[in-house]
Protein backbone atom coordinates (compact mmCIF):
# COMPACT_ATOMS: atom_id res chain seq x y z
CA UNK A 1 0.00 0.00 0.00
CA UNK A 2 1.62 3.25 -1.56
CA UNK A 3 1.61 5.83 2.04
CA UNK A 4 -0.66 8.30 1.57
CA UNK A 5 1.90 11.14 2.55
CA UNK A 6 3.70 9.90 -1.18
CA UNK A 7 0.52 10.63 -2.88
CA UNK A 8 0.08 13.74 -1.50
CA UNK A 9 3.95 14.82 -2.40
CA UNK A 10 2.81 13.05 -6.02
CA UNK A 11 -0.56 15.17 -6.34
CA UNK A 12 1.03 18.69 -5.48
CA UNK A 13 4.18 18.16 -7.36
CA UNK A 14 2.75 17.05 -10.69
CA UNK A 15 2.11 19.87 -13.23
CA UNK A 16 -0.85 18.90 -14.83
CA UNK A 17 -0.62 20.84 -17.75
CA UNK A 18 3.05 19.86 -18.85
CA UNK A 19 1.65 15.97 -17.90
CA UNK A 20 -1.22 16.14 -20.19
CA UNK A 21 0.73 18.30 -22.93
CA UNK A 22 3.11 15.38 -23.02
CA UNK A 23 0.04 13.65 -24.20
CA UNK A 24 -1.51 16.20 -26.75
CA UNK A 25 -1.04 19.92 -27.93
CA UNK A 26 -2.12 22.73 -25.38
CA UNK A 27 -3.29 26.49 -26.20
CA UNK A 28 -3.08 29.07 -23.39
CA UNK A 29 -6.83 30.33 -23.41
CA UNK A 30 -7.54 33.18 -20.50
CA UNK A 31 -6.42 31.44 -17.64
CA UNK A 32 -6.77 28.15 -18.67
CA UNK A 33 -5.21 25.71 -21.65
CA UNK A 34 -6.82 23.64 -24.42
CA UNK A 35 -6.75 21.21 -27.11
CA UNK A 36 -8.53 18.20 -28.84
CA UNK A 37 -9.79 15.89 -26.31
CA UNK A 38 -7.98 12.45 -26.50
CA UNK A 39 -11.04 10.64 -25.46
CA UNK A 40 -13.37 11.42 -28.20
CA UNK A 41 -13.19 12.40 -31.64
CA UNK A 42 -12.92 15.92 -31.09
CA UNK A 43 -13.00 18.34 -33.94
CA UNK A 44 -13.19 21.34 -32.46
CA UNK A 45 -11.29 21.67 -29.11
CA UNK A 46 -13.15 20.98 -25.97
CA UNK A 47 -10.91 19.53 -23.84
CA UNK A 48 -10.12 21.73 -20.73
CA UNK A 49 -6.90 22.06 -18.40
CA UNK A 50 -6.54 24.29 -15.33
CA UNK A 51 -3.11 24.83 -13.90
CA UNK A 52 -4.92 26.57 -10.66
CA UNK A 53 -7.18 23.99 -9.65
CA UNK A 54 -4.65 21.19 -11.42
CA UNK A 55 -8.05 19.18 -13.02
CA UNK A 56 -8.71 18.60 -16.84
CA UNK A 57 -12.75 18.64 -17.93
CA UNK A 58 -14.50 17.81 -21.40
CA UNK A 59 -17.04 19.96 -22.49
CA UNK A 60 -17.68 17.55 -25.39
CA UNK A 61 -17.93 13.73 -23.41
CA UNK A 62 -18.00 14.84 -20.01
CA UNK A 63 -14.61 13.20 -19.04
CA UNK A 64 -12.44 14.80 -16.22
CA UNK A 65 -9.98 14.37 -13.27
CA UNK A 66 -6.87 15.19 -11.88
CA UNK A 67 -3.49 14.41 -13.19
CA UNK A 68 -4.03 10.65 -11.09
CA UNK A 69 -7.08 10.29 -12.80
CA UNK A 70 -5.43 11.20 -16.37
CA UNK A 71 -2.82 8.21 -16.22
CA UNK A 72 -5.78 5.99 -14.78
CA UNK A 73 -7.93 6.63 -18.38
CA UNK A 74 -5.30 7.22 -20.76
CA UNK A 75 -2.51 4.13 -19.81
CA UNK A 76 -5.39 2.53 -18.62
CA UNK A 77 -4.04 1.57 -15.01
CA UNK A 78 -5.52 0.76 -11.56
CA UNK A 79 -4.80 4.08 -8.63
CA UNK A 80 -1.87 2.97 -7.59
CA UNK A 81 -0.23 2.07 -10.28
CA UNK A 82 -0.92 5.59 -11.38
CA UNK A 83 0.76 6.95 -8.86
CA UNK A 84 3.95 5.03 -9.18
CA UNK A 85 3.91 6.02 -13.11
CA UNK A 86 3.53 9.86 -11.68
CA UNK A 87 5.82 9.33 -8.93
CA UNK A 88 8.58 7.50 -11.38
CA UNK A 89 8.61 10.89 -13.69
CA UNK A 90 9.61 13.20 -10.86
CA UNK A 91 11.78 10.63 -9.41
CA UNK A 92 10.27 10.40 -6.25
CA UNK A 93 10.59 7.36 -4.43
CA UNK A 94 6.93 5.62 -3.50
CA UNK A 95 6.97 4.34 -0.02
CA UNK A 96 5.23 1.45 0.95
CA UNK A 97 3.38 1.03 4.31
CA UNK A 98 3.28 -2.81 5.94
CA UNK A 99 -0.31 -4.45 5.60
CA UNK A 100 -0.68 -4.52 9.37
CA UNK A 101 -2.13 -7.51 10.44
CA UNK A 102 -3.40 -8.87 7.00
CA UNK A 103 0.01 -8.68 5.71
CA UNK A 104 0.59 -12.86 7.23
CA UNK A 105 -3.07 -13.47 4.85
CA UNK A 106 -1.20 -12.53 1.76
CA UNK A 107 1.55 -14.32 2.09
CA UNK A 108 0.01 -17.24 3.36
CA UNK A 109 -2.12 -16.96 0.18
CA UNK A 110 1.09 -16.27 -2.31
CA UNK A 111 2.85 -19.34 -1.04
CA UNK A 112 0.01 -21.77 -0.91
CA UNK A 113 -0.90 -20.56 -4.50
CA UNK A 114 2.78 -21.14 -5.71
CA UNK A 115 2.55 -24.90 -4.28
CA UNK A 116 -0.52 -25.33 -5.75
CA UNK A 117 0.80 -24.19 -9.21
CA UNK A 118 4.07 -26.66 -8.73
CA UNK A 119 1.10 -29.57 -7.62
CA UNK A 120 -0.55 -28.85 -11.01
CA UNK A 121 2.52 -29.63 -13.18
CA UNK A 122 2.99 -32.85 -11.64
CA UNK A 123 -0.68 -34.15 -11.83
CA UNK A 124 -1.30 -36.02 -14.65
CA UNK A 125 -4.98 -36.00 -13.57
CA UNK A 126 -5.02 -32.66 -13.39
CA UNK A 127 -2.90 -31.61 -16.38
CA UNK A 128 -5.31 -34.55 -18.85
CA UNK A 129 -8.73 -32.09 -16.97
CA UNK A 130 -7.29 -29.04 -18.56
CA UNK A 131 -6.71 -30.43 -21.76
CA UNK A 132 -10.38 -32.12 -21.65
CA UNK A 133 -11.11 -28.11 -20.81
CA UNK A 134 -9.16 -26.77 -23.95
CA UNK A 135 -7.46 -24.32 -22.16
CA UNK A 136 -3.89 -23.07 -24.04
CA UNK A 137 -0.83 -23.02 -21.09
CA UNK A 138 -1.11 -19.11 -21.46
CA UNK A 139 -4.79 -18.90 -19.61
CA UNK A 140 -3.59 -21.35 -17.03
CA UNK A 141 -0.39 -19.23 -16.29
CA UNK A 142 -2.38 -15.59 -16.53
CA UNK A 143 -5.38 -16.86 -13.94
CA UNK A 144 -2.41 -19.03 -11.77
CA UNK A 145 -4.21 -22.15 -12.11
CA UNK A 146 -3.50 -25.21 -9.69
CA UNK A 147 -4.09 -28.63 -8.11
CA UNK A 148 -4.37 -29.20 -4.37
CA UNK A 149 -3.22 -32.92 -4.03
CA UNK A 150 -4.97 -35.22 -1.22
CA UNK A 151 -2.89 -36.29 1.69
CA UNK A 152 -2.70 -32.59 3.45
CA UNK A 153 0.21 -32.06 1.36
CA UNK A 154 -0.23 -28.56 2.17
CA UNK A 155 0.28 -28.39 5.61
CA UNK A 156 3.04 -30.90 4.73
CA UNK A 157 4.74 -28.40 2.81
CA UNK A 158 4.11 -25.35 5.61
CA UNK A 159 5.84 -27.48 7.91
CA UNK A 160 8.87 -28.15 5.72
CA UNK A 161 9.11 -24.36 4.69
CA UNK A 162 8.25 -23.12 8.07
CA UNK A 163 4.86 -21.70 6.64
CA UNK A 164 2.94 -20.12 9.58
CA UNK A 165 0.10 -22.10 9.78
CA UNK A 166 -1.56 -19.64 12.15
CA UNK A 167 -1.73 -17.17 9.09
CA UNK A 168 -2.71 -20.50 6.85
CA UNK A 169 -5.60 -21.49 9.12
CA UNK A 170 -6.69 -17.55 8.67
CA UNK A 171 -6.46 -17.58 5.12
CA UNK A 172 -8.97 -20.48 5.73
CA UNK A 173 -6.48 -23.14 4.06
CA UNK A 174 -5.93 -25.13 6.80
CA UNK A 175 -8.68 -25.93 8.91
CA UNK A 176 -8.64 -27.38 12.55
CA UNK A 177 -9.72 -30.94 13.02
CA UNK A 178 -10.25 -33.61 15.94
CA UNK A 179 -7.32 -34.94 14.20
CA UNK A 180 -5.08 -31.77 14.04
CA UNK A 181 -4.92 -29.25 11.06
CA UNK A 182 -5.79 -30.43 7.51
CA UNK A 183 -6.03 -29.20 4.44
CA UNK A 184 -9.26 -27.50 3.22
CA UNK A 185 -8.34 -28.38 -0.23
CA UNK A 186 -7.42 -31.53 -1.61
CA UNK A 187 -8.06 -33.39 -4.76
CA UNK A 188 -9.34 -30.50 -6.66
CA UNK A 189 -8.13 -28.41 -9.10
CA UNK A 190 -7.84 -24.85 -7.47
CA UNK A 191 -8.49 -21.18 -9.00
CA UNK A 192 -7.17 -18.58 -7.03
CA UNK A 193 -8.85 -15.31 -6.46
CA UNK A 194 -7.22 -11.82 -7.05
CA UNK A 195 -8.31 -8.54 -5.67
CA UNK A 196 -8.31 -5.87 -8.21
CA UNK A 197 -4.77 -4.25 -7.18
CA UNK A 198 -3.39 -8.23 -8.23
CA UNK A 199 -3.23 -9.56 -4.63
CA UNK A 200 -4.03 -13.20 -4.33
CA UNK A 201 -7.31 -13.41 -1.62
CA UNK A 202 -9.37 -16.31 -1.79
CA UNK A 203 -9.44 -19.75 -3.98
CA UNK A 204 -12.00 -21.62 -5.42
CA UNK A 205 -11.85 -25.23 -5.82
CA UNK A 206 -13.08 -28.11 -8.56
CA UNK A 207 -13.32 -31.87 -8.30
CA UNK A 208 -12.52 -33.61 -11.01
CA UNK A 209 -14.94 -36.28 -11.11
CA UNK A 210 -18.86 -36.12 -10.10
CA UNK A 211 -18.38 -35.80 -6.63
CA UNK A 212 -20.15 -33.35 -4.51
CA UNK A 213 -20.18 -29.95 -3.80
CA UNK A 214 -18.61 -29.71 -7.21
CA UNK A 215 -17.47 -26.32 -6.40
CA UNK A 216 -15.96 -25.13 -3.13
CA UNK A 217 -14.97 -21.59 -2.32
CA UNK A 218 -12.10 -20.91 0.80
CA UNK A 219 -14.38 -19.06 3.48
CA UNK A 220 -14.48 -15.39 4.36
CA UNK A 221 -11.57 -13.86 6.06
CA UNK A 222 -10.34 -10.68 7.38
CA UNK A 223 -8.78 -9.51 3.33
CA UNK A 224 -11.77 -12.14 1.33
CA UNK A 225 -15.37 -11.71 1.21
CA UNK A 226 -17.14 -13.62 -1.84
CA UNK A 227 -19.92 -11.30 -1.86
CA UNK A 228 -17.39 -7.98 -3.04
CA UNK A 229 -15.50 -9.96 -5.06
CA UNK A 230 -15.50 -10.82 -8.74
CA UNK A 231 -13.81 -13.92 -10.40
CA UNK A 232 -11.16 -12.21 -13.19
CA UNK A 233 -11.96 -8.58 -12.39
CA UNK A 234 -7.94 -8.41 -11.73
CA UNK A 235 -7.51 -9.85 -15.39
CA UNK A 236 -10.37 -7.91 -17.23
CA UNK A 237 -9.71 -4.55 -15.42
CA UNK A 238 -7.73 -3.36 -18.22
CA UNK A 239 -10.13 -3.82 -20.85
CA UNK A 240 -13.80 -3.29 -18.89
CA UNK A 241 -13.04 0.12 -18.85
CA UNK A 242 -13.63 0.80 -23.09
CA UNK A 243 -15.59 -2.60 -23.82
CA UNK A 244 -18.91 -3.70 -21.91
CA UNK A 245 -18.30 -6.26 -19.23
CA UNK A 246 -19.89 -9.87 -20.03
CA UNK A 247 -20.87 -11.45 -16.84
CA UNK A 248 -20.91 -14.75 -16.38
CA UNK A 249 -21.80 -17.59 -13.86
CA UNK A 250 -18.88 -19.70 -13.68
CA UNK A 251 -14.98 -19.79 -13.41
CA UNK A 252 -14.58 -21.89 -16.59
CA UNK A 253 -17.15 -20.15 -18.11
CA UNK A 254 -14.43 -16.66 -17.59
CA UNK A 255 -11.38 -19.07 -18.59
CA UNK A 256 -13.06 -20.54 -21.73
CA UNK A 257 -13.98 -16.48 -22.81
CA UNK A 258 -10.84 -15.43 -22.58
CA UNK A 259 -9.34 -18.57 -23.51
CA UNK A 260 -10.77 -17.66 -26.66
CA UNK A 261 -9.93 -14.24 -26.94
CA UNK A 262 -12.36 -12.36 -24.91
CA UNK A 263 -10.72 -10.72 -22.14
CA UNK A 264 -13.49 -8.51 -20.80
CA UNK A 265 -15.24 -11.25 -18.50
CA UNK A 266 -16.27 -11.28 -14.80
CA UNK A 267 -17.86 -13.58 -13.11
CA UNK A 268 -19.43 -14.07 -9.39
CA UNK A 269 -18.20 -16.55 -6.93
CA UNK A 270 -20.60 -19.17 -6.75
CA UNK A 271 -22.87 -17.02 -5.31
CA UNK A 272 -26.03 -15.05 -6.39
CA UNK A 273 -24.95 -11.68 -7.21
CA UNK A 274 -24.61 -9.38 -4.97
CA UNK A 275 -24.64 -5.37 -4.42
CA UNK A 276 -21.14 -5.23 -3.77
CA UNK A 277 -20.26 -7.13 -6.97
CA UNK A 278 -22.61 -5.00 -8.87
CA UNK A 279 -20.83 -1.76 -7.52
CA UNK A 280 -17.38 -3.25 -8.68
CA UNK A 281 -18.52 -3.70 -12.09
CA UNK A 282 -20.28 -0.08 -11.94
CA UNK A 283 -16.59 1.45 -11.44
CA UNK A 284 -15.29 0.44 -14.83
CA UNK A 285 -18.82 0.86 -16.38
CA UNK A 286 -22.17 1.45 -16.29
CA UNK A 287 -23.63 -0.87 -19.00
CA UNK A 288 -23.13 -5.01 -18.67
CA UNK A 289 -24.21 -7.92 -20.61
CA UNK A 290 -25.22 -10.73 -18.58
CA UNK A 291 -24.76 -13.78 -19.81
CA UNK A 292 -25.98 -16.82 -17.87
CA UNK A 293 -26.83 -20.62 -18.55
CA UNK A 294 -29.60 -21.17 -20.85
CA UNK A 295 -31.98 -23.33 -18.19
CA UNK A 296 -34.67 -22.01 -15.90
CA UNK A 297 -32.42 -21.52 -13.18
CA UNK A 298 -29.78 -19.41 -15.23
CA UNK A 299 -32.98 -17.08 -16.19
CA UNK A 300 -33.92 -17.26 -12.34
CA UNK A 301 -30.77 -15.87 -11.49
CA UNK A 302 -30.49 -13.52 -14.94
CA UNK A 303 -33.57 -12.06 -13.45
CA UNK A 304 -32.48 -11.88 -9.58
CA UNK A 305 -29.20 -10.45 -11.08
CA UNK A 306 -30.74 -7.71 -13.19
CA UNK A 307 -32.30 -5.99 -10.05
CA UNK A 308 -29.43 -5.89 -8.28
CA UNK A 309 -27.63 -4.27 -11.22
CA UNK A 310 -30.80 -1.97 -11.88
CA UNK A 311 -30.67 -0.87 -8.20
CA UNK A 312 -27.15 -0.09 -8.41
CA UNK A 313 -27.18 2.26 -11.16
CA UNK A 314 -25.84 -0.28 -14.38
CA UNK A 315 -27.37 -0.52 -17.70
CA UNK A 316 -27.69 -4.50 -18.09
CA UNK A 317 -28.63 -6.24 -21.37
CA UNK A 318 -28.68 -9.73 -21.15
CA UNK A 319 -27.58 -12.18 -23.52
CA UNK A 320 -30.38 -15.73 -23.65
CA UNK A 321 -28.36 -18.78 -24.89
CA UNK A 322 -30.15 -22.06 -26.07
CA UNK A 323 -31.43 -24.20 -23.82
CA UNK A 324 -28.85 -26.20 -21.89
CA UNK A 325 -25.97 -24.18 -23.02
CA UNK A 326 -23.48 -22.26 -20.84
CA UNK A 327 -20.98 -19.54 -22.18
CA UNK A 328 -17.74 -22.26 -21.94
CA UNK A 329 -20.36 -24.55 -23.91
CA UNK A 330 -21.78 -22.22 -26.06
CA UNK A 331 -18.30 -20.80 -27.31
CA UNK A 332 -16.23 -24.22 -27.99
CA UNK A 333 -19.30 -25.07 -30.04
CA UNK A 334 -19.93 -21.66 -31.98
CA UNK A 335 -16.44 -19.93 -31.42
CA UNK A 336 -15.76 -16.45 -30.23
CA UNK A 337 -17.91 -14.80 -33.66
CA UNK A 338 -20.86 -16.94 -32.98
CA UNK A 339 -20.47 -15.67 -29.09
CA UNK A 340 -20.43 -12.07 -30.02
CA UNK A 341 -23.14 -12.37 -33.11
CA UNK A 342 -25.49 -13.54 -30.28
CA UNK A 343 -24.20 -10.92 -27.86
CA UNK A 344 -25.40 -8.47 -30.44
CA UNK A 345 -28.83 -9.69 -30.30
CA UNK A 346 -28.82 -9.22 -26.37
CA UNK A 347 -31.91 -7.87 -24.72
CA UNK A 348 -33.13 -4.75 -22.93
CA UNK A 349 -35.22 -5.23 -19.50
CA UNK A 350 -38.44 -4.93 -21.33
CA UNK A 351 -37.55 -7.54 -24.14
CA UNK A 352 -36.41 -9.89 -21.45
CA UNK A 353 -39.00 -9.69 -19.03
CA UNK A 354 -41.25 -10.20 -21.59
CA UNK A 355 -40.16 -12.52 -24.25
CA UNK A 356 -41.33 -15.88 -24.08
CA UNK A 357 -44.77 -14.73 -21.98
CA UNK A 358 -48.13 -15.10 -23.08
CA UNK A 359 -50.79 -12.74 -22.86
CA UNK A 360 -54.50 -14.61 -23.41
CA UNK A 361 -56.65 -12.46 -20.66
CA UNK A 362 -56.02 -8.54 -18.83
CA UNK A 363 -54.88 -10.75 -16.02
CA UNK A 364 -51.41 -11.61 -18.01
CA UNK A 365 -51.08 -8.45 -19.20
CA UNK A 366 -51.29 -6.60 -16.22
CA UNK A 367 -49.02 -8.84 -14.42
CA UNK A 368 -46.04 -8.10 -17.00
CA UNK A 369 -46.48 -4.77 -16.88
CA UNK A 370 -46.96 -4.56 -13.08
CA UNK A 371 -43.21 -6.47 -13.46
CA UNK A 372 -41.57 -4.21 -16.14
CA UNK A 373 -42.79 -0.82 -14.26
CA UNK A 374 -41.56 -2.05 -11.33
CA UNK A 375 -38.01 -2.44 -12.64
CA UNK A 376 -38.28 0.47 -14.34
CA UNK A 377 -38.58 2.52 -11.06
CA UNK A 378 -34.95 1.21 -10.50
CA UNK A 379 -33.37 3.22 -13.36
CA UNK A 380 -31.85 6.10 -12.31
CA UNK A 381 -31.76 7.88 -15.66
CA UNK A 382 -34.89 9.72 -16.53
CA UNK A 383 -34.38 9.56 -20.21
CA UNK A 384 -33.74 5.56 -20.46
CA UNK A 385 -36.45 5.61 -18.54
CA UNK A 386 -39.40 7.38 -20.64
CA UNK A 387 -37.94 5.53 -23.63
CA UNK A 388 -38.69 2.03 -21.96
CA UNK A 389 -42.24 3.75 -21.25
CA UNK A 390 -42.26 4.58 -24.99
CA UNK A 391 -41.94 0.68 -25.84
CA UNK A 392 -44.21 -0.17 -22.66
CA UNK A 393 -47.24 2.16 -23.87
CA UNK A 394 -47.05 1.16 -27.59
CA UNK A 395 -46.93 -2.92 -26.59
CA UNK A 396 -49.73 -2.69 -24.70
CA UNK A 397 -51.77 0.23 -25.34
CA UNK A 398 -51.56 2.65 -21.89
CA UNK A 399 -50.98 6.01 -21.28
CA UNK A 400 -47.02 6.53 -20.90
CA UNK A 401 -47.46 9.22 -18.44
CA UNK A 402 -49.65 6.90 -16.37
CA UNK A 403 -46.32 4.33 -16.66
CA UNK A 404 -44.05 7.05 -15.91
CA UNK A 405 -46.20 8.08 -12.96
CA UNK A 406 -45.98 4.95 -11.94
CA UNK A 407 -42.50 4.15 -12.42
CA UNK A 408 -41.35 7.52 -10.14
CA UNK A 409 -39.95 6.93 -6.87
CA UNK A 410 -40.62 10.01 -5.49
CA UNK A 411 -44.62 9.65 -3.50
CA UNK A 412 -46.75 12.19 -2.24
CA UNK A 413 -45.75 14.43 0.06
CA UNK A 414 -43.88 17.55 -0.05
CA UNK A 415 -42.39 18.18 -3.24
CA UNK A 416 -38.90 20.48 -3.62
CA UNK A 417 -38.83 23.49 -5.95
CA UNK A 418 -37.39 22.60 -9.35
CA UNK A 419 -34.90 25.55 -9.00
CA UNK A 420 -34.02 23.82 -5.46
CA UNK A 421 -31.83 21.34 -7.05
CA UNK A 422 -29.69 23.94 -9.43
CA UNK A 423 -28.82 25.74 -6.32
CA UNK A 424 -27.78 22.87 -4.15
CA UNK A 425 -25.52 22.09 -6.88
CA UNK A 426 -23.73 25.89 -6.85
CA UNK A 427 -23.32 25.62 -3.24
CA UNK A 428 -21.72 22.30 -3.38
CA UNK A 429 -19.53 23.29 -6.05
CA UNK A 430 -18.28 26.62 -3.79
CA UNK A 431 -17.64 24.00 -1.00
CA UNK A 432 -15.19 22.02 -3.27
CA UNK A 433 -13.21 24.96 -4.24
CA UNK A 434 -13.15 26.57 -0.53
CA UNK A 435 -11.61 24.97 2.64
CA UNK A 436 -13.61 27.40 4.22
CA UNK A 437 -17.39 27.03 2.68
CA UNK A 438 -16.64 23.01 3.00
CA UNK A 439 -15.94 23.77 6.65
CA UNK A 440 -19.36 25.54 6.99
CA UNK A 441 -20.84 22.71 4.54
CA UNK A 442 -19.79 20.09 7.58
CA UNK A 443 -21.13 22.16 10.37
CA UNK A 444 -24.47 22.60 9.07
CA UNK A 445 -24.57 19.02 7.94
CA UNK A 446 -25.31 20.23 4.25
CA UNK A 447 -25.13 16.63 2.93
CA UNK A 448 -27.90 15.29 4.66
CA UNK A 449 -30.44 18.01 3.08
CA UNK A 450 -29.17 17.28 -0.63
CA UNK A 451 -31.99 15.37 -2.95
CA UNK A 452 -29.61 14.01 -5.50
CA UNK A 453 -27.70 10.87 -4.45
CA UNK A 454 -24.84 12.20 -6.39
CA UNK A 455 -24.46 15.56 -5.21
CA UNK A 456 -25.16 13.70 -1.08
CA UNK A 457 -22.21 11.17 -2.12
CA UNK A 458 -19.81 14.55 -3.11
CA UNK A 459 -20.97 16.12 0.20
CA UNK A 460 -20.33 13.98 2.41
CA UNK A 461 -16.98 13.29 1.01
CA UNK A 462 -16.38 17.05 1.51
CA UNK A 463 -17.64 16.88 4.96
CA UNK A 464 -14.70 14.04 5.12
CA UNK A 465 -11.86 15.78 3.90
CA UNK A 466 -12.45 19.46 4.98
CA UNK A 467 -9.81 19.77 7.54
CA UNK A 468 -7.18 17.94 5.58
CA UNK A 469 -4.53 21.33 4.41
CA UNK A 470 -4.64 19.97 1.18
CA UNK A 471 -8.08 19.93 0.64
CA UNK A 472 -9.70 21.09 -2.37
CA UNK A 473 -11.06 19.65 -6.06
CA UNK A 474 -7.84 17.47 -6.87
CA UNK A 475 -7.75 15.99 -3.16
CA UNK A 476 -11.49 15.09 -3.72
CA UNK A 477 -11.03 13.41 -7.70
CA UNK A 478 -8.66 11.10 -6.25
CA UNK A 479 -11.26 9.91 -3.69
CA UNK A 480 -13.93 9.70 -5.93
CA UNK A 481 -14.53 6.16 -7.40
CA UNK A 482 -17.41 6.60 -9.44
CA UNK A 483 -16.37 7.91 -12.66
CA UNK A 484 -19.98 10.10 -13.63
CA UNK A 485 -19.15 11.56 -10.20
CA UNK A 486 -16.26 12.60 -11.35
CA UNK A 487 -16.79 14.11 -14.08
CA UNK A 488 -19.17 16.53 -11.83
CA UNK A 489 -16.73 17.69 -10.04
CA UNK A 490 -14.01 18.43 -12.47
CA UNK A 491 -16.70 20.23 -14.70
CA UNK A 492 -17.42 22.37 -11.15
CA UNK A 493 -13.47 23.50 -11.87
CA UNK A 494 -14.04 24.75 -15.28
CA UNK A 495 -17.04 27.12 -14.58
CA UNK A 496 -16.74 31.12 -14.25
CA UNK A 497 -18.06 32.41 -11.54
CA UNK A 498 -17.52 33.75 -8.11
CA UNK A 499 -17.65 32.16 -4.68
CA UNK A 500 -20.12 33.12 -2.64
CA UNK A 501 -19.16 35.32 0.48
CA UNK A 502 -19.12 32.94 3.70
CA UNK A 503 -22.47 34.68 4.94
CA UNK A 504 -24.31 34.15 1.91
CA UNK A 505 -23.14 30.86 1.43
CA UNK A 506 -24.30 30.29 5.04
CA UNK A 507 -27.55 31.64 4.46
CA UNK A 508 -28.59 29.55 1.74
CA UNK A 509 -27.45 26.54 3.49
CA UNK A 510 -29.64 27.32 6.28
CA UNK A 511 -32.34 27.49 4.03
CA UNK A 512 -32.27 24.90 2.51
CA UNK A 513 -31.89 22.63 5.84
CA UNK A 514 -34.96 24.71 6.77
CA UNK A 515 -36.60 22.62 3.34
CA UNK A 516 -35.45 19.63 4.39
CA UNK A 517 -36.49 19.52 8.02
CA UNK A 518 -39.94 20.79 6.26
CA UNK A 519 -40.21 17.59 4.58
CA UNK A 520 -39.20 15.68 7.75
CA UNK A 521 -41.77 17.44 9.66
CA UNK A 522 -44.41 16.48 7.37
CA UNK A 523 -43.68 12.92 7.42
CA UNK A 524 -43.62 12.83 11.58
CA UNK A 525 -47.24 14.37 10.93
CA UNK A 526 -47.93 11.96 8.96
CA UNK A 527 -46.33 8.58 11.09
CA UNK A 528 -48.49 10.55 13.83
CA UNK A 529 -45.21 11.33 15.50
CA UNK A 530 -46.12 14.67 17.48
CA UNK A 531 -43.11 14.91 19.66
CA UNK A 532 -40.76 14.70 16.72
CA UNK A 533 -42.50 17.20 14.99
CA UNK A 534 -42.58 19.85 17.50
CA UNK A 535 -38.70 19.29 18.07
CA UNK A 536 -38.13 19.59 14.25
CA UNK A 537 -40.25 22.69 13.99
CA UNK A 538 -38.41 24.97 17.10
CA UNK A 539 -35.26 23.45 14.78
CA UNK A 540 -36.54 25.00 11.35
CA UNK A 541 -38.16 28.12 12.97
CA UNK A 542 -34.65 29.10 14.91
CA UNK A 543 -32.80 28.47 11.31
CA UNK A 544 -34.90 30.50 9.54
CA UNK A 545 -34.30 33.04 12.10
CA UNK A 546 -30.45 32.90 11.88
CA UNK A 547 -31.31 32.96 7.97
CA UNK A 548 -32.86 36.29 8.14
CA UNK A 549 -30.10 37.85 10.32
CA UNK A 550 -27.26 36.59 7.62
CA UNK A 551 -29.18 38.30 4.71
CA UNK A 552 -29.50 41.62 6.99
CA UNK A 553 -25.90 41.98 7.76
CA UNK A 554 -24.75 42.01 4.13
CA UNK A 555 -26.96 44.79 3.34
Amino acid sequence: MIKQETIDRVRTETDIVELIGSYLPLKKVGRNYRGLCPFHPDRRPSFYVSPERQTYHCFGCGVGGNAVGFVMAQEKLEFPEAVRFLANRLGIEVAEQSSGRNQPLYEACEQATQFFERQLGRSEAGRQYIKRRGLKPETVKRFRLGFAPAGNRLRGEARKRSWSETALVRAGLLVKRDAGLTDYFYDRLVFPIFSVSGRVIGFGGRVLDDREPKYLNSPDTETFRKGYNLYGAFQAKGYIREEVPFLVEGNFDVLTLVDKGINNVLAPLGTALTSNQALLVHRYNRRVLVCFDGDAAGRKATRRALEVLLQCGLEPQMMVLPEGLDPDAYIRKQGKSGFMKLASRAQDLVEFILAGKEFRSVSDERAALRETVGLLRLVSDKTTRELHANRLAVRFKVDKEMLLQQASETGPGYQMPRSSGVLEEKLLAAAVQSRALARDSRDFCFADTLTDKKLQAIGRLVEQLCDDPNFGPALLLDKIEDEDIRRVVAGWTFVERSLPEPNEFRERVRRLRAAWLHRRIVAAHQDGNEREAEILIRERSELLKEATRERSSRR
